[in-house]
């Protein structure tokens, strides 16, 4: 290899997709030791449906899976002690395999990098969060991971970064290991946050020293990694799968039918989005959404509502929020306008409806 003079991006790439399925948020809490019964009040307390829980391919927004996370670790910190050291004990062992037709297409990719960067142009097929930078020096491969926390997580921004980043390094390093067989191994990996207690030891789990409270989240990799190549290259087995991957990372399955589209769509995103937002993200006009969900005997506003009701009562059954706050997170400026949708959906005001189901303790 030529000498590099100075540092050169190689690749980038964001891992937090707006795209987003329920089947990475739902193996991760069952990672985290939740069962049935605890993964669903989590998606009911972040205004999902109880149903979501049996379709993978839910499509959730980033803030729920966020929300989401929120609600886990503090489960994982009571029982694990650290969320750092449960993000290395587990992530290390899921494999390229467990990636379905995006690993697939990595394994034949004919670089590792190019491997590296099929992975980062496809994040709604991951699990991650952090934003990532390739960069190459004199010294070496370095990928520096990094990520921000929305305000409305400001709470449990330390716990979410150190799991998030870390859970997203860790997997990095799997993925290049599993496609080169370990021939090579990183040199050092770095992480801003406390080292997990004893009797943790992170080497036993990752194949390099690793060192804690640093200024930047990164693992190195000697230089002869960029000319590396993966053990099942194949150019034209990699075409086949990157083609099944670019479809498969479509949101919604081609085969459901448009009100189950829309319907998945409005449950996506809190507030829901209006008829034009959901038209555009369907790729037709607004009045083409109309008469094709009138063939299907329904129509934007009934599914709307159905959606908004459901979310609505979500929140008052299975969380403590204020009416206020359930007002903003639906979409209404004004919590009386609230209240009187609440009303015509339920025949009774949501402050009644709460207190009647927190008497009668009905789930």
């Amino acid at each position: 290899m030529t000498a590099v003079q100075g540092p050169q991006t190689l690749t980038s790439g964001n891992l937090a997709s707006s795209r987003r399925t329920l089947a990475g948020v739902m193996g991760q809490l069952a990672l985290a030791g939740l069962d049935d019964e605890a993964r669903i009040a989590v998606l009911r307390q972040i205004g999902l449906p109880a149903q979501a829980a049996e379709d993978p391919e839910f499509p959730i927004s980033l803030a729920q899976e966020l929300q989401a996370l929120s609600l886990m670790l503090p489960r994982l910190q009571r029982n694990r002690g650290s969320v750092v050291g449960f993000a290395i004990e587990t992530f290390s062992r899921i494999g390229i395999n467990h990636y379905g037709v995006l690993g697939l297409a990595m394994q034949h990719a004919t670089t590792t990098l190019d491997a590296v960067e099929f992975f980062l142009t496809h994040p709604e097929l991951s699990w991650g969060h952090s934003r990532i930078l390739v960069h190459r020096s004199e010294s070496g491969l370095t990928f520096d991971f990094d990520m921000d926390i929305p305000d409305a997580h400001a709470e449990q921004a330390d716990a979410l970064r150190g799991y998030c980043i870390t859970r997203d390094l860790v997997s990095v390093d799997r993925l290049i290991g599993d496609l080169i067989d370990r021939a090579i191994l990183p040199t050092a990996i770095e992480l801003t946050f406390p080292a997990p207690p004893p009797p943790f030891v992170a080497e036993a789990w990752l194949p390099c020293d690793v060192t804690f409270a640093q200024p930047a989240a990164a693992l190195h990799y000697p230089a002869a990694l960029v000319d590396s190549v993966p053990i099942h290259a194949s150019a034209g087995v990699f075409k086949r799968y990157a083609t099944l991957t670019r479809q498969f990372s479509r949101v919604l399955a081609d085969d459901a039918s448009l009100s189950e589209q829309t319907t998945r769509l409005l449950w996506a995103y809190t507030p829901a989005p209006n008829r034009d937002e959901v038209a555009s993200m369907l790729a037709m006009s607004a009045r083409t959404l109309a008469r094709r969900l009138e063939a299907e005997g329904t129509s934007f506003n009934a599914l709307l509502r159905k959606v908004q009701r459901e979310r609505a009562c979500n929140f008052l059954r299975h969380t403590q929020l204020p009416l206020s706050v359930i007002a903003e997170r639906m979409g209404y400026s004004d919590p009386a306008a609230f209240t009187r949708a609440f009303q015509s959906w339920t025949g009774m005001a949501p402050s009644r409806w709460r207190a009647e189901r927190r008497e009668s303790g009905s789930a």
